[in-house]
């Protein structure tokens, strides 16, 4: 699914009025009723709750007054609060406004009432619909639409915000100065960008998409390149696994990870990717280590390397890795494989001279800080998975600068070394070369542990090997990752899960996208 800025959905609100002809006035009502349905659906007991609708002078709180139109006529009390003067309010949000006066729907200035009234309204409500501005956010929020929002989020009422809460950046998902506090956020059409990233993510509640009939044609042009991952997408990217095949149909990962004090990353990358569908799996490990991963996995096949004195990747072992790779269908690289200078010389050589797609990740990562124009050089198509601190080292900028910037920096980087970068974080964001971006929904603090980052690169890593391209690969490794994530949390929670809980669901990830 789409999703879009600010200036993508009025220009696609503009086509749909202007080129096919939709009146605004069907699209204003379409996107009401489409919340009041929600609304019945979110709350069976909605004719017994007492709802304020605080209301802007724009399109947004003319969707305020089709939902309060709607719910008078369901017997709900409802009351407006407006924000602008009656005679302010122009265009299709006026003759929504004149309808609902005519009604008879009780209608109050906030001018025209002391703060202490807006305030016993708001206690005396059950619930609070906030449709003040909208995507028509410009800067920070401030006067009476500032008093009015810290009114709300001060009562710790539910929330119910028309597209986006109020304050929020659309586009960035940045706050400014007050912002609604949502229950829910039913925004219309697409998914705005600012809904989808933090802190604006923090402020939005559950988000639910409506369709308001806008063409499907405009809601799916290729110019738009920011997308939120779905189940459907995810459904749709899974390699076919046909009936009549056998171990190696389903491709050969070789997994480069591993030092001393570091091979539950090997297990959990190489175990990851044999539970993620792959036909073969091979851990190359340094040979002291060996026993040790002998015994730890059993499916996966172990290959041990010569090795420095502390027990990482030895320089030398280049040729007979290069060698090794013209079997395999994918090179998973850096869990583990530890910053020993020596083995990251070799990681950089490896990566340079690959011949088969590279999953890269980790250590590897930081051995590319040193030269980060190797990606360039790379001729084999690749995914790179930082967390935003391997960001910062990689590309030498303040993490604060990255924390600040993620779907810019994922889709620059992209851009300028190739492959794809998959940016990990409470909202991953994957990017490819031709500035295409995905956002993946994953709100799960259990995912912030040691290990979880190897669990996703063997994900990628089989998906690339069963013939998934490196960016649908990409996507669906980091949404089953997640949904893995979901899965472990049900059983164990937040606090008490580990990265092999990840691990021990991803089959039933898999599972529930059969």
């Amino acid at each position: 699914m789409k999703a879009v800025t600010n200036q993508e959905i009025r220009e696609i609100d503009r086509k749909a009025i202007e080129e096919y002809g939709i009146p605004g006035l069907v699209l204003m009502e379409n996107a009401g009723s489409r919340i009041f349905q929600n609304l019945k659906n979110i709350y069976p007991d909605l004719r017994l709750k007492k709802i304020i609708v605080f209301a802007g002078s724009g399109n947004n709180g003319g969707d305020g007054f089709v939902v309060a139109r709607h719910l008078y006529n369901c017997g709900v009390k409802v009351k407006v609060l407006l924000l602008s003067l009656f005679n302010k309010i122009k265009g299709e949000a006026r003759v929504n406004l004149d309808i609902i006066d005519k009604m008879g729907v009780e209608l109050i200035e906030i001018e025209s009432i002391d703060p202490e009234e807006i305030q016993q309204s708001i206690r005396d409500s059950d619930l609070i619909i906030d449709a003040i501005l909208g995507t028509g956010l410009q800067g920070k929020v401030t006067g009476l639409k500032a008093k009015i929002i810290d009114f709300i989020n001060m009562a710790n009422k539910e929330v119910i915000a028309v597209d986006v809460p109020s304050g929020l950046n659309s586009d960035t998902g940045k706050i400014e100065g007050p912002c609604v506090k949502a229950t829910y956020t039913i925004t219309l059409a697409l998914p705005k960008i600012g809904l989808l990233l933090y802190p604006g993510a923090g402020y939005t509640g559950k988000i639910i998409v409506e369709d308001i009939g806008i063409p499907v044609n405009l809601l799916n042009r290729k110019k738009l390149k920011i997308n939120m991952i779905t189940k459907d997408m995810v459904r749709s990217f899974l390699p076919i696994r046909l009936t009549y095949v056998h171990k190696g149909s389903f491709g050969k990962v070789l997994m480069l990870a591993g030092s001393v004090g570091m091979t539950g990353a090997a297990y959990l990358a190489s175990e990851a990717a044999m539970r993620s569908g792959a036909g073969i799996v091979v851990l190359g490990i340094p040979r002291s280590l060996n026993p040790i991963m002998e015994v730890k996995l059993t499916e996966v096949m172990t290959f041990p390397l010569a090795e420095t004195e502390k027990q990482s990747l030895r320089e030398d072992t280049e040729e007979t890795i290069l060698k090794l790779m013209e079997n395999f269908s994918v090179l998973g690289i850096g869990p583990g494989i530890s910053r020993q200078l020596e083995t990251q010389r070799l990681v950089r050589n490896i990566i340079e001279k690959s011949t088969i797609p590279l999953v890269i990740d980790a250590d590897a990562i930081y051995a590319l800080s040193e030269d980060p124009a190797i990606l360039k050089k790379t001729k084999t198509p690749l995914v790179i998975t930082p967390h935003p601190g391997e960001m910062a080292k990689l590309i030498n900028k303040d993490i604060n600068y990255i924390l600040d910037n993620l779907l810019d920096i994922t889709r620059d980087v992209a851009q300028e070394f190739g492959g794809v970068v998959v940016l990990k974080g409470a909202r991953t964001i994957i990017a490819n070369r031709e500035g295409e971006a995905y956002i993946n929904i994953g709100d799960n603090s259990g995912m912030a542990t040691g290990g979880s980052g190897d669990v996703l690169t063997g994900i990628i890593s089989s998906l690339i090997a069963q013939g998934a391209d490196n960016l649908l690969a990409a996507i669906a490794g980091v949404y089953i990752h997640s949904l893995a994530g979901n899965l472990a949390r049900d059983i164990k929670g937040e606090r008490g899960m580990v990265a092999g809980d990840i691990l021990s669901q991803v089959p039933q990830a898999f599972l529930s996208l059969e």
